[in-house]
């Protein structure tokens, strides 16, 4: 099944945010949804042991050492309809395994050159171990924290394009609704957030990067 990578060697872009995200939406989607957290600081993890209500219950391993990385991978999407990995903030051989190992790579980006630099950097070495294990992995980053309307926000997409980073068409804006997630372990009520992520979800499964929902959405 898919394994989506989300990563980046610059930390604060939103990676868990991003990874909790999507693991509310699919599993309220009825997909069968499981997290290997390659982040030492295990936030992921951390956040479906203590915060996160379902259901469906998510199968989680928390694991940081490279070679236990790969191992884990095909154990878990083996019984998985889609398998979320989050990774550490900073270059890291796990990083490199569960990216040379994905279907899919995921680069959250905010608006800013920095940013938007460490963001062509983590691109770029997705691509080459990609070429290097003689894989076809697609990579694309999504902008997070947008405030949208801001002269900030439209240079630094527009920056994204001169550096011609393959990029989402969804972008999620700087609102609450995106943060709570992390304290509630719910998805956003009928919000902006709400329809940010239906969107980001929409796309990725254009993409085949994750799976069709399962179940018909209560109105």
């Amino acid at each position: 099944m898919p394994i989506l990578t989300i990563a980046s060697s610059k930390g604060g872009v939103g990676k868990t945010v991003v990874a909790e995200i999507l693991v509310a939406q699919l599993a309220a989607d009825g997909c069968r949804i499981a997290v290997l957290d390659a982040d030492p600081n295990r936030a992921l993890s951390g956040w479906l042991a203590d915060v996160y209500e379902g259901p469906p219950p998510v199968e989680v391993i928390a694991e940081a050492d490279e070679t236990r990385v790969a191992l884990a991978m095909p154990a878990l999407s083996a019984t998985a309809d889609s398998l979320i990995i989050d990774t550490a903030g900073f270059a890291s051989l796990a990083a490199s395994v569960a990216m040379t190992g994905a279907d899919a790579v995921l680069v959250p980006v905010l608006p800013g050159r920095a940013d938007l630099v460490e963001a062509e950097r983590t691109v770029q070495r997705a691509e080459s171990l990609a070429r290097a294990a003689r894989r076809e992995v697609p990579v694309r980053v999504v902008a997070n924290r947008v405030r949208r309307g801001t002269s900030l926000s439209k240079h630094a997409l527009s920056q994204a394009e001169d550096l011609r980073l393959p990029r989402l068409t969804t972008a999620l804006s700087d609102l609450v609704g995106h943060g709570e997630i992390g304290f509630t372990g719910r998805l956003p009520g009928s919000s902006l957030a709400l329809e940010e992520i239906a969107a980001l979800v929409a796309e990725l499964r254009q993409l085949g990067w994750i799976p069709e929902a399962l179940v018909r959405a209560i109105v």
